[in-house]
């Protein structure tokens, strides 16, 4: 099942190339789905972790409460994260440079509970 809603990423308009559930604090791949090019989504779920941690460590630092998104824009496309779905897993979206990040921020939180449902 969540393979299937990770799957509806790679659907979007404007290039999704990647989605990866991954253990917030390890970055260990809970699932992932890979449309074509070379994504290593073992060194995704891993980075993403040490970025996610490290944000959240900034948050706390300057008291400005829970994260909510992260977006790292990048010259051939964003990356999204989304901090932990439940307990402890975070949600990494790679995308080519012209997609749209609103839609993709907006199927995010629509999928939130799904994502949540599938772990």
């Amino acid at each position: 099942m969540l393979k299937q809603i990770l799957g509806e990423f790679l659907k979007l308009d404007g290039g999704v190339t990647a989605a990866v559930v991954a253990g917030g604090r390890d970055g260990f791949v809970i699932e992932s789905v890979v449309a074509g090019g070379d994504v290593d989504v073992e060194a995704l779920g891993a980075m993403a972790s040490t970025g996610m941690g490290t944000s959240e460590a900034m948050s706390d630092e300057l008291g400005k409460g829970e994260m909510s998104q992260m977006l790292i824009e990048l010259e051939n496309g964003p990356i999204l994260l989304s901090p932990p779905l439940s307990e402890d897993e975070l949600i990494a979206i790679v995308a080519n440079a012209n997609v749209n990040v609103g839609r993709i921020r907006y199927e995010l939180k629509k999928n939130r509970d799904r994502i949540t449902a599938a772990l």
